[in-house]
C-alpha cells in the first residue's frame, strides 16, 4: 500500500544515497539508478509473493509490470488527477505530504484534495512523521517539519467534512497510539499503513505499536506497506517485521498483508481470488 517509482526528475535527487539508521544502528544502501530501483523492487516483489502494489507515481513502473502495479497519484495538479481517474489509471491519490511544509491536514490549502478523492471516489493516503532518517531531517532540507504537526487528530475535521471519502494514515500515527485508536474508533473509512516503521523502528517498539491496534480491534484496518524509496533491503525487513510478531494469529497476519488492503481499495471478489491463486 506504499512505495515509490522513480525516475531522474521524480525523486532523482535520491539514487546513491544510503539511509543511516541510528534506532538500530543500520545503514541502508541506495540504489544506484531508477532502473536499478525497478529491478531489484521487481525481485522483492518475486521473493516475498508480493501480488499488488500501490504505487506513488506508479506510472513510471505499469507498461513493465501491469498486474502488479496499481498507480496512486501525488504532487500533481487538480486536473491532471482528475484526467488519469476519469481514463481509468488512477487508483488513489496520495501520498498527501503538506507535513514537510509544515501544514496540517485541515489547512485550506488541502480542501481541493480531499474534495476531489471524495468526489471521484478514490481513496488518499496522507503522510504524516516520520519522514526522512531519525534526526537528519533538517539537515536534509526539511526545515518547515514539526513533531507538533504529526499528531493523526488532524484529519478529524476532514473526515467529519467528507463522509465518504476513505483516508489512510502512512506510516501508522505513530508514536501517537491512543490518539491513533481514538480517531479509528470515531471514524470507521480510516485506515493506516505501517510503512516505513515497519523497518526503521526497533521491532520492539514496531511490535508494542501494532499489538496496542490489535488488542484494541483494529487489526482489520492495519495494511502492510515499506515507503520503499531507493533500499530494497527495507521490504524484507518489512515483511519479517510483521511475520515475526507471535502475537498476531496466521489470519491477521493475512489481514495485514492482504485482506485490509482488499476491502480498503474495494477489489472485486473475482481479483481477489486471481491474487490469491498467485
Amino acid at each position: 500500500m506504499h512505495i515509490h517509482a522513480y525516475n531522474e526528475e521524480i525523486g532523482g535527487m535520491m539514487f546513491g544515497m544510503n539511509h543511516p539508521n541510528p534506532l538500530k544502528n543500520e545503514t541502508y544502501t541506495g540504489v544506484q539508478t531508477p532502473e536499478e530501483q525497478k529491478v531489484e523492487t521487481f525481485k522483492k516483489f518475486e521473493k516475498h509473493n508480493i501480488v499488488l502494489a500501490l504505487t506513488s507515481d506508479g506510472q513510471l513502473w505499469f507498461e513493465d509490470a501491469p498486474d502488479k502495479i496499481l498507480i496512486s497519484g501525488r504532487n500533481m495538479p487538480l486536473d491532471s488527477l482528475r484526467k488519469m481517474a476519469e481514463s481509468g489509471s488512477l487508483s488513489a491519490i496520495g501520498e498527501l505530504n503538506p507535513f514537510y511544509g509544515g501544514i496540517t491536514a485541515d489547512d485550506e490549502s488541502q480542501k481541493p484534495f480531499f474534495d476531489l478523492a471524495e468526489e471521484l471516489n478514490l481513496p488518499l493516503g496522507f503522510h504524516i512523521m516520520p519522514g526522512g532518517p531519525p534526526g537528519g531531517i533538517y539537515h536534509m532540507g526539511m526545515d518547515r517539519v514539526r513533531v507538533r504537526n504529526a499528531n493523526p487528530k488532524q484529519l478529524e475535521e476532514v473526515l467529519v467534512s467528507h463522509p465518504k471519502l476513505k483516508v489512510y494514515v502512512m506510516h501508522g500515527g505513530w508514536p501517537y497510539l491512543d490518539d491513533m485508536k481514538a480517531m479509528l474508533y470515531a471514524h470507521p473509512q480510516l485506515y493506516l499503513d505501517i510503512a516505513a516503521i515497519d523497518w526503521i523502528l526497533p521491532k520492539e517498539e514496531l511490535h508494542n505499536f501494532l499489538k496496542g491496534l490489535v488488542e484494541s480491534g483494529f487489526g482489520n484496518r492495519i495494511m502492510f506497506g515499506t515507503d520503499q524509496m531507493v533500499w530494497p533491503e527495507t521490504i524484507d525487513i518489512a515483511v519479517d517485521a510483521v511475520n515475526s510478531a507471535d502475537f498476531l494469529t496466521i489470519e491477521q497476519k493475512e489481514d495485514i498483508f492482504f485482506d485490509n488492503a482488499a476491502e480498503f481499495l474495494s477489489l472485486s471478489e473475482e481479483k481477489i481470488k486471481e491474487l490469491k491463486s498467485k
